[in-house]
């Protein structure tokens, strides 16, 4: 059963009414928290975007420093002897490494 249904909200941008400047949101998204059947409350939701709509889970975090691998969120590592070709000025195109 559903527990309750939330907007999620970015800011973009202000105004002012009354003398006191305020944020302007936009509602980009749903979360909806559900009880499970045996009693577990879950959530997921929705983002909308310009072309379409991306459906989510939401779990648990564990310890940061087991899963830290696995989030996918780690800097990518610079590989040794890898470099982008550069382009000289004038008449030689031939990249140079």
């Amino acid at each position: 059963q559903v527990i309750k249904k939330e907007n999620i909200t970015i800011s973009i941008g202000e105004y002012e009414k009354d003398g006191q400047t305020k944020q302007r949101y936009k509602t980009i998204g749903e979360l909806v928290t559900m009880q499970g059947d045996d009693g577990s409350t879950y959530q997921f939701g929705e983002i909308w975007g310009p072309i379409g709509s991306t459906k989510f889970n939401v779990y648990e975090q564990q310890d940061r420093n087991a899963t830290q691998s696995q989030q996918g969120y780690q800097q990518p590592q610079q590989q040794q002897g890898m470099q982008q070709p550069h382009f000289q000025q004038g008449g030689n195109t031939d990249p140079q490494f």
